[in-house]
């Protein structure tokens, strides 16, 4: 039986055609039945497309330079291949390793074949730069976004779908109120974020959840727009789950579904930030945030 965790470690191999058809089958029928997974490979499907689109732009190379690589990289299939020694005429096939963990049975690309690997590497560099990042920069953002660390994956995913369902707040109020509504039932006691500025209003909350944790929803507008902050306490140490940023003090970031996902720790909370503005004035938000001691 696949798992989330089988499937999301081998989700390039999945989405490149890499795997033999019998355990394709297995990773489809667990995709049927998994909602998370079939947005994962959603998501990671759409990053290659864009790194290809990036590819696309790049410079032209060198006529004979195709040629050339095609070349060494036959060389090299061939150089491998009579080092694999061959069975005897008339040997019984090798067993087919069991589909798991250990035994995942994934086909191996020629060398020629895994050049747009190598592309795509050059063209994340192409993509960050047009973007105003670093190279270094973009790597870290994807090690976050695609899921690498399955839990944090997850987190994520449900912080943005929170914010973006629309839930109706259970109570409203001034901070005060809103945070005395929160006694005893939670597990943890809870004050709203307040953020510097006349614009940002707290309209507020409900009870809910990221992944199996309890949390609060705290709703906010500002200039207008939506804001959702969601406090949990978090799976494991924050470092592990999103990136730092140096902005006004340590705040960390992840993203999901192209939203920019802030995260501030206090008192051993995280309070996860998603909402319908853009990035900098996201950052910027989270930047100006205080949590009143309890």
């Amino acid at each position: 039986m696949i798992s989330c965790e089988i499937l999301r470690r081998h989700v390039d191999a999945v989405v490149d055609g890499e795997v033999d058809p019998d355990t394709q089958i297995e990773f489809e029928q667990h995709l049927d039945a998994c909602g998370p997974c079939r947005v994962h490979l959603s998501f990671v499907r759409g990053f290659k497309g864009r790194v290809k689109e990036a590819c696309a732009d790049a410079p032209a190379a060198p006529p004979d330079l195709a040629s050339r690589l095609r070349k060494a990289l036959d060389a090299e299939d061939a150089r491998l291949a009579a080092s694999r020694p061959e069975a005897p005429v008339g040997a019984a096939p090798a067993a087919r390793p069991p589909l798991g963990l250990a035994g995942l049975r994934v086909v191996p690309m020629k060398a020629r074949y895994a050049v747009p690997a190598a592309a795509a590497a050059v063209a994340l560099a192409v993509f960050a730069a047009r973007e105003g990042g670093n190279p270094d920069a973009a790597l870290e953002g994807l090690h976050t976004e695609a899921g690498i660390a399955p839990p944090s994956m997850g987190i994520f995913e449900d912080v943005v779908q929170r914010h973006s369902s629309e839930h109706p707040a259970e109570v409203s109020g001034p901070p005060t109120q809103v945070a005395g509504w929160f006694r005893d039932k939670l597990r943890f006691q809870v004050q709203p974020m307040e953020f510097t500025g006349p614009d940002v209003r707290l309209v507020g909350a409900r009870i809910s959840n990221v992944r199996d944790r309890e949390a609060a929803a705290f709703y906010y507008t500002v200039r207008g727009r939506r804001v959702t902050v969601m406090v949990f306490e978090p799976p494991a140490p924050v470092d592990r789950i999103a990136r730092p940023v140096d902005l006004n003090g340590r705040i960390y970031v992840g993203r999901a579904r192209g939203y920019t996902v802030p995260v501030v720790q206090h008192h051993g909370l995280t309070y996860a930030i998603a909402g319908d503005l853009d990035e900098r004035s996201l950052l910027q938000l989270a930047a100006s945030a205080r949590v009143r001691d309890r």
